[in-house]
């Protein structure tokens, strides 16, 4: 999993690190932080993009059809089940993929 970073808390972490020695060295590292604050504002956004409306529906039909087989699994195999119902994980999954893509 990729460890979402502000931008601009990167470009500041950046900036605190440098550290400028002497006059010449002072523009190359200005122009190199710089550099890397113009490729880390370039970079693609860290937050997910949501799901169009066609999207949802399709992914909620999914889950249904999901849910159905699920129970019946839950059904034929009770007697031996010691942990989580497939249908309550059916569930948690629509929870959290509503939670992160839906707007």
């Amino acid at each position: 999993m990729k460890d979402p970073v502000e931008r601009q808390d990167a470009i500041d972490a950046l900036n605190g690190e440098i550290t400028i020695t002497g006059r010449a060295n002072a523009e190359a590292v200005r122009e190199y932080g710089n550099l890397v604050a113009d490729r880390i504002k370039r970079l693609p956004p860290t937050l997910p993009e949501p799901l169009t409306d066609k999207e949802k529906r399709i992914f909620l039909a999914a889950m249904r059809r999901e849910e159905k087989i699920c129970k019946q699994t839950d059904e034929e195999f009770s007697k031996e089940s010691h942990g989580d119902s497939l249908v309550s994980v059916c569930k948690e999954i629509e929870r959290k993929v509503k939670g992160a893509l839906w707007t």
